[in-house]
């Protein structure tokens, strides 16, 4: 393989995954606003933790420290407006110290024509704003790969 194909390999796998990351951060981000400002409140309560193992992608050794960390996620109940019971869990997990423990209650934002569409207001979007930006970051890589390719 030449190093002008190399380039464009990498300039075509950076950009694609940069692209993909960026949109689904933005459609996430996007949801979360209409949420907070257009959803309907409910309050709830953290019933419970749902705790979830990190493994090794392989058995060939990881070097992640990450690798064997137990995570939680907490399991939220609450009821909507005309008084549908719900019980939802967080996507995104947590050591047991940096969790919401089990007994906290939370502001819920939800859709009122679709109650699986919810989120809480205390976690906002920096997150996801954080996984937009490396989206922007792998775009402007796979770019200079391409700009190394016409020069």
């Amino acid at each position: 393989m030449s190093a002008s194909q190399i380039l464009l390999l990498l300039a075509s796998v950076f950009t694609t995954a940069g692209s993909v990351i960026g949109v689904v951060a933005s459609l996430k981000i996007r949801r979360v606003r209409f949420l907070l400002r257009e959803g309907s409140t409910a309050r709830g309560v953290v019933t419970r933790l749902e705790e979830t193992r990190i493994a090794p992608a392989s058995d060939s050794g990881s070097t992640s420290r990450s690798v064997g960390t137990t995570v939680y996620y907490p399991v939220i109940t609450w009821s909507t407006g005309d008084g549908r019971a719900m019980e939802t869990r967080t996507s995104i997990a947590r050591p047991k110290d940096r969790t919401l423990p089990v007994g906290t209650r939370v502001e819920v934002r939800y859709d009122q024509a679709d109650p699986s569409r919810w989120t809480l207001p205390a976690e906002g979007t920096a997150f996801w704003w954080l996984f937009s930006a490396m989206g922007a970051l792998f775009v402007a890589i796979g770019l200079g790969f391409a700009l190394g390719v016409l020069l």
